[in-house]
């Protein structure tokens, strides 16, 4: 007959040996979490406040958790406890008040969070546009200046066009902008290039005309319906700002053309260099604007009055970053916490 090992034939049918390491075999039900025992609850600063009651002729309020209640990520209640889940951890609380009490309250925390990440989502799209902002009007600057200079070379009775064909070369081949919060534009270039290479004067006067319409165009149809009107640059003053610089290259290309009558132009621009004051940090002096622009056709060299007078609006430009967003009071914490309360 055919013996059978240590184990045995039937070996599982023996108690198996209790491991060392792993303790009982014996399913232990899993303890309930701590719960912490407070009089009340409250929300003050943004932070959910426990409170326990001390002394006993006196009652002085301790407060025995504070958890920041932008940190918060789950609050529920349960009759007369509250479980709330913040930097991953779950903490339960036992409180004389009543469940509906409670509701309510983990309600109005609830309400201060939602309206927290709205407002963060805001700010974050704000930045956004004025960045944006920002982008598309420094690079209509470049083109608009060297569209403006092909304008002016061309009123030459002898055309350089060897200085005209550097500028051409400065635009490149196109310019793509591609925004998340404002209308993208493209602009091609090829055409410009090719009459220039040609020598067409009409045509190349012809393409640079449509660069800065396009360009001018682009801001003006920027719609206020989507306006953030606190950040600054907004639609509007990116509108006066391209306005005031269009206007100043006007000027300059008026009195390389011969023009007299100026008035309306200077007024123009004063107004749109006030209307860009108002609302950002970029304050361009008209008067010595002005007074830079009116050399231009004097024994003066024409490179070097226009380079100054555009020196003067671009060193303004530099402040453009710094334009502060007005904050909106109803926005802040602190009232969002009144708001969920009331």
């Amino acid at each position: 007959m055919k013996t059978e090992g240590k184990q045995g034939r039937f070996s599982f049918l023996r108690k198996p040996k209790k491991d060392k390491n792993s303790g009982s075999n014996e399913i232990v039900p899993q303890k309930k979490a701590n719960v912490i025992s407070v009089a009340k609850v409250e929300i003050n600063n943004n932070f959910l406040r426990f409170l326990v009651a001390k002394g006993f002729l006196e009652k002085r309020w301790k407060p025995v958790r504070e958890i920041p209640i932008f940190e918060i990520t789950n609050i529920e209640n349960f009759g007369n406890e509250l479980s709330v889940t913040w930097k991953d951890t779950t903490e339960t609380f036992a409180i004389k008040e009543s469940a509906e009490a409670l509701s309510k309250l983990r309600d109005d925390v609830n309400v201060i969070i939602e309206e927290q990440k709205k407002l963060t989502e805001n700010n974050a799209r704000v930045a956004l546009r004025k960045s944006e902002l920002i982008s598309a009007i420094n690079a209509s600057i470049g083109i608009v200046d060297l569209s403006f200079d092909v304008l002016i070379d061309l009123q030459d009775k002898r055309i350089n066009w060897q200085r005209i064909e550097a500028y051409s070369n400065g635009f490149g081949q196109n310019l793509v902008f591609g925004g998340q919060t404002t209308a993208s534009f493209n602009l091609d270039f090829s055409s410009i290039t090719s009459a220039v290479k040609r020598q067409v004067a009409k045509e190349t006067s012809k393409e640079a005309y449509i660069i800065l319409k396009t360009i001018y165009e682009y801001f003006k149809n920027l719609s206020l319906e989507d306006e953030i009107k606190d950040n600054h640059p907004n639609f509007e003053n990116s509108k006066a700002l391209i306005s005031a610089y269009y206007t100043l290259n006007d000027l300059l290309l008026g009195k390389v053309v011969g023009d007299k009558e100026n008035k309306k132009e200077n007024e123009y621009l004063e107004e749109n260099l006030q209307n860009l004051g108002s609302g950002t940090n970029v304050k361009v002096n008209a008067e010595e604007l002005l007074g830079s622009i009116s050399k231009m056709g004097l024994d003066v060299d024409r490179e070097s009055v226009i380079e100054a007078s555009r020196g003067i609006f671009k060193e303004q430009l530099k402040s453009l970053d710094t334009s502060q967003t007005q904050e909106n009071p109803s926005c802040s914490p602190e009232s969002l916490e009144k708001e969920a309360q009331n």
